[in-house]
């Protein structure tokens, strides 16, 4: 495992208004991490650099970066089945993460977003454009801090969006970060029917395609953890909570 160290003046520095943001990248490649380090020219970011993948939520959890940059392409597993991974583990589910790989085709691409990917960028991106869309990444996942918010109570259902659990007869449930979102949006207005291209639009993004069938997945998922009686189709429409 090779990777750099935090330190002591860094992790200070996390809580400082100009915070220095601390960026791990996962690449079988380590001249491609040094490529990619170099786009920020900025002493402003920490790097943490793994070429082997084998231990990598075990650095994640240690390293608490701010954002992951995987490949799709690692030297002992596969970066979207890693993004997978990362995204199975609820202390991990709002972390950024970003894929950045010579592979770019539609179908990769939306693998790596349902994986949990919140951006991809391919290698043929030049590097001020790749920095500016992991700047903005960031900007939008830290640019302020939110009030904490009060964990929401459905008979048996508490969500606690600031752990960002969802707890069912005071058990926890384990959800995807898509999964998650969808319930946290479904919730915010209990009863109001959410059109299936607003779901997409504040759930995916306005960036990639996802169909409706990769909705219907995900409500089918849901239902069976947190109860089918919660969440009703409209037909023709989209969905709705019910308390």
């Amino acid at each position: 495992m090779e990777y750099i160290s935090s330190d002591k003046q860094f992790m200070e520095s996390k809580s400082q208004e100009n915070r220095k943001y601390h960026i791990l990248i996962a690449d079988k490649d380590k001249g491609s991490i040094e490529s990619t380090v170099k786009a920020f020219k900025t002493d402003s970011y920490k790097f943490t650099e793994v070429t082997k993948t084998k231990d990598l939520l075990a650095v994640i959890k240690k390293e608490k970066p701010d954002l992951v940059i995987l490949n799709i392409e690692l030297n002992d597993a596969d970066g979207i089945e890693v993004c997978w991974d990362i995204r199975a583990d609820s202390s991990l589910a709002q972390l950024p993460i970003a894929f950045y790989a010579d592979r770019a085709d539609d179908f990769t691409q939306i693998s790596a977003f349902e994986a949990g990917a919140d951006e991809f960028i391919p290698k043929s991106s030049r590097s001020r454009l790749f920095a500016g869309r992991i700047k903005a990444l960031l900007k939008r996942c830290y640019s302020k801090e939110e009030t904490p918010k009060e964990i929401k109570k459905f008979g048996n259902l508490e969500i606690d969006e600031e752990q960002v659990m969802i707890f069912k007869k005071g058990e926890p449930l384990k959800l995807s970060k898509k999964e998650f979102q969808l319930v946290v949006l479904l919730t915010s207005r209990p009863g109001k029917v959410f059109k299936r291209n607003y779901i997409l639009l504040k759930v995916w993004g306005d960036d990639i395609i996802v169909g409706d069938r990769n909705i219907d997945t995900h409500i089918k998922k849901i239902r069976k953890k947190v109860g089918k009686q919660h969440i009703e189709t409209v037909r023709g429409i989209g969905y709705k909570f019910i308390p």
